[in-house]
């Protein structure tokens, strides 16, 4: 397992801008060439440049598994084409107002937490699209759980804040150890600033040393 700390235009909060599964990292066009080469030996992935939306944002309007990917209804053809090229998975479009897609649904390769009030027919897309069980919850009363939380395949990293029940109601769901953590320096929104797969996990430079073997327990602990 590696880890790497690091910043994002300046910017502690490497989930807004990156997502990833364990082939394919999304990161923003513009990110400096040595930034993305440390995502790529960390996670292990191929990085793939894009906008979405012609916006940097990456983390926040994209989800992605082994399956598929979901984006925002501000992608255009040209951003969702790359993405069909580059991976070969299927893509698919979330509307409806509630556009920031990374935010919406935390998922690993297997189950999804989704925003509490999305509705049955955009379940069934990200149902079918990720080919995931789908978990319809709040954490901490956050609904948008994706800003809220860390997932792979092997753990989850959740906002500080949740109570015991949620804790162990989302373990039991995914079948998998969940902690809670934070990261730079105390900032509680985890998958705003974590982004993490089964190889590695990459966070935010001011993140602490205590909070980096917090954030590899939640994760790594199998």
């Amino acid at each position: 397992m590696l880890f790497e700390r690091l910043e994002v235009f300046g910017s502690q909060m490497v989930g807004v801008y990156c997502s990833a599964s364990n082939d394919y990292a999304l990161v923003p066009t513009g990110m400096k060439q040595k930034v993305i080469k440390a995502i790529e030996k960390t996670l292990e992935v191929e990085a793939i440049e894009l906008t979405i939306g012609d916006s940097v944002l990456v983390g926040c309007l994209s989800e992605i598994n082994k399956n598929g990917i979901l984006v925002s209804d501000i992608a255009g053809e040209k951003e969702i084409e790359i993405l069909k090229n580059e991976t070969g998975l299927e893509i698919e479009i979330l509307s409806e107002g509630m556009n920031t897609s990374g935010n919406l649904v935390l998922s690993n390769d297997t189950n999804a937490l989704v925003h509490p009030d999305l509705d049955g027919k955009y379940i069934k897309k990200i149902q079918e699209t990720l080919d995931v069980e789908i978990i319809k919850t709040a954490i901490s009363g956050i609904k948008n759980v994706g800003a809220a939380g860390v997932v792979n395949n092997k753990g989850i990293l959740l906002h500080p804040m949740v109570n015991e029940n949620e804790l162990n109601e989302i373990s039991s769901k995914f079948g998998l150890n969940a902690a809670v953590g934070t990261f730079g320096y105390g900032m509680p929104m985890v998958g705003s600033g974590v982004v993490a797969n089964n190889n590695g996990f990459l966070t935010g430079k001011k993140t602490t040393g205590p909070e980096l073997g917090r954030i590899e327990e939640a994760l790594f602990s199998e």
